[in-house]
This record gives C-alpha cells, sequence and structure tokens, in this order.
C-alpha cells in the first residue's frame, strides 16, 4: 500500500500548531537575549584611509638606481618581493616592524592585556586592514573601541609607512653613492690613461686618430651599455644572493650584449683602438657621473612617498557588532530549531 506523502507534511503542521505558543516563547526569548547580548557588546570604531598607487616608474633616467632601492627595501624586513609597489607597501604595513612601532607609540600591550610581544602582534594585525584593488589603490584601516584612537593608528602606520620608505632610500642612496663615487674615480683614471695613451700614439705617428670617434659611434655606445650593465651587476651582487631576480636579469642582459659585441666587426687600427677606448671612458664617466648625482639626491631626499587620497579620520558609526544580524540570525536559529525539534520527534514516532 503506497504511503500519501502529504500526511508528513500534515503531522508537521498539526505539532507546529499544538506547540505555536511554546515555540513563540523560544523564539520571542532567543531574539530578546540576543538584542540583549547586542546592546551589551562592546562597540568597535574601523577608520579607513586610502592611498593612491605608488609611481613605478623610479627616479633614475638611467637605470641602475631603478627598482634598486625599492627591491630592496623588503628584504631589510625579511619579507618577498611582490608583483607592484602597492603590493610593496601592503606587505610593509603588515610588517612586524611597524605593528610593534604602533603597538608601543599607544599601549597596545595594557590594552590588549597579552602576555608577549608576539601574542600581542597577533591581536593587533587581527583587526589591522590592508586591501589592494584591482587599480593599485591601498586602502589601510583599524579597528578600536575608540573611534578617535582607530582612525590615530591607521594615520599612524600610514606615516611610519613614508617613513621608512624615506630612511630605506636614503640609505640606500648612501650605500649606492659610496660605491658609485668609488667607480667615478676608476673611469677618470682609466681616461686619464686612455687619452695619455692616445696623445702619446698621435705625437709618434704624427696623426690625429680622434677624428674616427663618430665613425665608432655605434660600437661606443654598445660598450657603454655593457660596462654600465657590469656596475650594476657588481652593485646588485654586494647586497644580494646569486639567485637574485634583478642579478639575473643583468645577466640575460649582458649575454644578450656580448653576443651582439662578437658580431661587431674588429678594429684593427691602433689609433682607432686607443681612440675608442678614450671614448668609451668618456660617455661612460658622464653616465656614472649623472647616476652618482642621482644617487646623492637619493641619500638627501626627504620628500614624502606616500600620496594619501583620504586620511583616517574619527567614524562616527560602529563596524560592529551587527546588531541587527546579530537579532535576525537569533531570531532565524530559533525558528530553524523549533523545526528541527519537530522534525526530530516526529522521525522517532513509529
Amino acid at each position: 500500500m503506497d504511503r500519501d506523502p502529504s500526511r508528513p507534511a500534515e503531522r508537521f503542521l498539526t505539532v507546529v500548531r499544538s506547540r505555536l505558543r511554546l515555540y513563540s516563547t523560544i523564539v520571542a526569548v532567543a531574539t530578546v537575549l540576543a538584542a540583549g547580548i547586542s546592546l551589551i557588546l562592546p562597540a568597535w570604531y574601523r577608520a579607513k584611509s586610502t592611498l593612491l598607487p605608488p609611481d613605478e616608474t623610479g627616479d633614475s633616467s638611467f637605470g641602475i638606481l631603478s627598482g634598486m632601492l625599492q627591491s630592496s627595501a623588503l628584504s631589510t624586513l625579511g619579507l618577498n618581493t611582490t608583483t607592484t609597489p602597492s603590493d610593496v607597501f601592503a606587505e610593509i604595513l603588515q610588517s612586524r616592524r611597524l605593528s610593534e612601532a604602533a603597538i608601543s607609540s599607544f599601549g597596545y600591550e595594557k590594552l590588549y592585556k597579552r602576555k608577549g610581544m608576539d601574542r600581542t602582534i597577533k591581536e593587533f594585525q587581527r583587526h589591522l586592514g590592508v586591501k589592494v584593488n584591482a587599480a593599485g589603490v591601498l586602502t589601510v584601516s583599524f579597528e578600536d573601541r575608540q573611534a578617535r584612537r582607530a582612525a590615530d593608528v591607521t594615520n599612524f602606520l600610514v606615516a611610519e609607512l613614508d617613513r621608512f620608505n624615506v630612511d630605506t632610500y636614503k640609505t640606500r642612496g648612501k650605500r649606492l653613492r659610496i660605491f658609485l663615487e668609488g667607480r667615478v674615480s676608476d673611469v677618470q683614471r682609466q681616461l686619464v690613461v686612455a687619452e695619455e695613451k692616445l696623445v702619446a700614439y698621435e705625437r709618434q705617428h704624427r696623426v690625429l686618430s680622434s677624428g674616427e670617434s663618430e665613425k665608432l659611434s655605434g660600437v661606443t655606445d654598445i660598450l657603454v651599455q655593457k660596462f654600465n650593465l657590469e656596475t650594476q651587476r657588481a652593485y646588485v651582487s654586494s647586497y644580494s644572493s646569486p639567485g637574485n631576480t634583478e642579478l639575473l636579469n643583468i645577466e640575460r642582459q649582458l649575454k644578450a650584449l656580448n653576443s651582439e659585441i662578437g658580431k661587431l666587426p674588429e678594429v684593427k687600427l691602433e689609433g682607432a683602438r686607443l681612440t675608442l677606448d678614450v671614448e668609451v671612458q668618456r660617455k661612460l664617466l658622464v653616465l656614472m657621473t649623472s647616476q652618482y648625482e642621482d644617487a646623492r639626491m637619493q641619500e638627501t631626499r626627504d620628500t614624502p612617498t606616500v600620496t594619501v587620497l583620504d586620511v583616517a579620520s574619527a567614524p562616527q558609526l560602529r563596524d560592529r557588532p551587527k546588531r541587527a544580524f546579530i537579532v535576525a540570525g537569533a531570531f532565524l536559529a530559533a525558528m530553524l530549531g523549533c523545526a528541527a525539534w519537530t522534525a526530530l520527534g516526529l522521525s522517532r514516532e513509529p
């Protein structure tokens, strides 16, 4: 004999009707309790600041500074290089260094009442929000029980990010300036030696070889590029491991240039070789001197590195608890609980 599929539904509704007063009381009590709890829970306020994406072009027009200062910034913190400058900023904002600075400045060790700095940092970063959207715009937010303090902490982190960037540029700029200072001196000495050899050759043979410099212009430019890349490789090698991405990229460029140089016709005349050497050293000196001046500018840099679109202000509306969601959630949970209780009782009936 087939069972009527409508009977379980009828029985369910019958039981619900018979317990309607009880279920209504349960739902009402759960809803009122949830409303009371939501009122007791402490209010949290979230302040936000928006930063425009950093300039990816860098400050140097010759390439040796481009990327080096910024890529080495993360190594100071022990972080991995990421896709864009905005991602770099996001990782710095979430670093232990900035968290510790904020914790010390605002006394969060006492406020959070956690044992040890590690636990305090974990709790602090739980309230910190850092997001980068598709356009590279960076949003920094922080929540606190005091609206004013939430805004102050957010702005403090942005200021610390800028200070860290400026300090990093100055530190790397100083190291690069010292490195290039030595390179400029070496090139100056090599230029003097090359010019003396050329002058001696011209006097001995009573010729003027310097007029051939225009014919060798293309070769000179390629050789200058090679020496410049070798300078970059020496600098990057001074602070990075052999598998560094920047270093590998330089090695690939050098390999390609050496391949091109191998295809160039050999300069057989001694006068032409001496002229080529002088022209290469002169152009290299101009290039190294320009890069040295750029490094000096980086060392004395004090301009902001962060462009703030929206400064964090004290929020007037709480971020949590979401009282409406808590009450609605309790109401639905009570309803579902009553329904489950009814269904369980019917399933045990013969």
